[in-house]
């Protein structure tokens, strides 16, 4: 059985904290300039120490995630969380919001590591595929309604009201949280293992049999990363805002829609009948992106890369934890997001040095290329050695 009420408690967690990360990650910057006068460049830094932030929380929880136990990391994740919410009332200035940002950052990659290997471990091992992608749909209607709530908030809300509401999410997911019901006795050796050593090893952090795939996912993160960071620039120059409002929704409704489909696919055929078709889906989803010239087609995009990006992130994730004991499931999990967020985070910074010379429309397909390179990156990595 999947739907436990475990599993929903913790799908719960990992919505409400995700809704107010997506959701900062817009209000954050224009906070930053309407209260403190900061420049565009200072602006974009706010909004991203808190992803730099979260890959602090992913790497360390990773390791130690065994050793102390999944509740007390998942509590003291909402504690940082929730503190940092609350800290936003007294950051007067910009360096000290820019450290609430981090530390709230380090809350929402502890939670996210957490509740993704707690779900793996509770869900029976023929019902992974479906398990994780339903669970998934939490992330995904997050990055669906955050930015979107984001934008209509700060139209009708004070900011500080703003902050109040994500606190609550913290201290609700707090209170929920204190009741879950983990069947240590399924995570004895877990613990043990984790245990056993105190001194730093990076393979305490990162699993290296997830590492190839994770290359794949990186790769594909830089392009994702690039579409959140540029499609609203995009659809400014086209004349396409009102379309574009749509377009993350549209993709989310894409995902909901297939997510069940390819969680019962994977769990009977394996990684390769997913993933190879949505890494198509990608590449033509970009396609159609920069060949776009009005709101069907922006909307058709959203589609594509939807059914694209969005089955192949959670097809991803479940291989990545095929590949390792249970042992590992959190070390694995720390390695798939460590390397998502980096992607993310570095894909606008390193491709948007192309767009004064380029324009939007062209990098668009570039991402269309970086989409077709993992086709054959994701066999020599990983699709080879798996039986579908």
């Amino acid at each position: 059985m999947i739907f436990t009420r475990d599993f929903i408690i913790i799908a719960m967690i990992n919505l409400m904290v995700m809704l107010a990360y997506y959701l900062l990650f817009i209000v954050s910057g224009p906070y930053a300039h309407e209260s403190f006068n900061a420049s565009p460049s200072a602006a974009g830094l706010v909004a991203g120490l808190m992803l730099i932030g979260c890959l602090a929380g992913r790497f360390t929880t990773g390791g130690i995630i065994h050793a102390v136990g999944f509740k007390k990391i998942l509590l003291g994740g909402i504690v940082i969380y929730t503190i940092s919410m609350l800290l936003y009332f007294v950051a007067h200035n910009l360096p000290a919001l820019m450290a609430v940002r981090f530390l709230s950052g380090v809350g929402v990659g502890c939670i996210g590591t957490v509740t993704a290997t707690l779900v793996a471990y509770i869900i029976p091992a023929h019902l992974s595929g479906r398990g994780i992608s339903y669970f998934s749909m939490s992330t995904i209607l997050a990055l669906a309604l955050g930015p979107f709530l984001g934008i209509k908030l700060m139209q009708y809300l004070p900011f500080w009201l703003i902050f109040l509401i994500c606190s609550l999410f913290g201290i609700i997911s707090f209170i929920i949280a204190i009741t879950l019901k983990i069947p240590h006795t399924d995570m004895q050796d877990s613990i043990q293992s984790g245990s056993a050593s105190s001194r730093f090893h990076l393979q305490n952090y990162i699993d290296r049999d997830v590492v190839p795939l994770a290359c794949v996912v990186l790769l594909i993160a830089i392009c994702y990363g690039c579409l959140q960071a540029f499609l609203s620039f995009y659809a400014k120059e086209l004349d396409l805002v009102h379309a574009a409002g749509y377009f993350f929704l549209i993709y989310a409704i894409a995902v909901f829609v297939l997510r069940p489909i390819t969680g019962k696919l994977f769990d009977r055929c394996g990684a390769n009948i997913i993933i190879y078709p949505a890494l198509v889906l990608a590449v033509c989803g970009f396609i159609v992106l920069g060949l776009t010239r009005s709101a069907s087609w922006l909307l058709l995009s959203g589609i594509l890369l939807g059914a694209g990006i969005g089955n192949f992130q959670s097809t991803a994730q479940v291989a990545s934890l095929k590949l390792v004991p249970k042992t590992r499931l959190g070390q694995a999990t720390s390695t798939f997001f460590i390397f998502l967020d980096l992607g993310i985070g570095i894909g606008p910074y390193l491709l948007g040095t192309l767009i004064p010379y380029l324009g939007y429309s062209k990098l668009f397909f570039i991402l269309a290329a970086i989409s077709a390179i993992c086709l054959p990156v994701y066999y020599v990595t990983h699709g080879k050695k798996v039986s579908t």
